[in-house]
C-alpha cells in the first residue's frame, strides 16, 4: 500500500470514527432528555398528590372550625401566646 491509499484510508476510518461518536452523542443525549422528562413527570405527580392532599386537610380544618367555633378560638390562643412569647425574644 502506498502512502496516498493509507491517507485515504486513514481519512475514511476518522470519518468512520466521527460518525460514531456523534451516533453515541446523540444517543446519551435522547436518553438524558428522557430520563429529565420522566423526572418531571414524577415530580409534577408528587406535587399534584401533595396539593391536593393539602386541599383536603385545609377543608376538614375548615369544617372543624366551624362545627366548634369557640375551641377553635381558643386553641389559636392557647397555641399563638407562647409561640408570640418564644418568636418576640
Amino acid at each position: 500500500m502506498n502512502q496516498s491509499a493509507e491517507t485515504e484510508a486513514l481519512k475514511k476510518d476518522l470519518e468512520q470514527l466521527r460518525r460514531d461518536f456523534k451516533a453515541l452523542a446523540d444517543a446519551v443525549k435522547h436518553s438524558t432528555q428522557e430520563r429529565a422528562q420522566e423526572h418531571l413527570n414524577s415530580a409534577r405527580e408528587t406535587f399534584e398528590g401533595a396539593r391536593q392532599s393539602a386541599s383536603r386537610q385545609a377543608e376538614h380544618l375548615g369544617e372543624e372550625i366551624k362545627a366548634r367555633p369557640f375551641t377553635s378560638v381558643l386553641t389559636a390562643f392557647g397555641v399563638g401566646l407562647p409561640l408570640g412569647k418564644l418568636l418576640g425574644r
